[in-house]
């Protein structure tokens, strides 16, 4: 079972600007960050900046990690 730190929290940037969005990163794999662009939801290497997965919601991505990362 995977479980997610948060790193960042949501952030106000200012009229017209919008928010940011919060950032986790898996408990024990401190370099796999999980964030949300746009509609979908991102799993990252942050060391090499590769795309692990990407899926529609948060839970549907944490499963698709899960599989990747066993």
């Amino acid at each position: 079972m995977i479980k997610l730190t948060k790193t960042k929290a949501t952030e106000w940037m200012g009229n017209g600007m919008g928010t940011s969005t919060a950032e986790w990163c898996v408990k024990g794999a401190e370099n796999i960050i999980v964030f949300k662009t746009g509609h979908r939801w991102v799993a990252q290497n942050e060391d090499t900046c590769c795309v692990l997965c990407r899926a529609w919601d948060k839970k549907d991505l944490i499963t698709k990690l899960e599989t990747l990362l066993t």
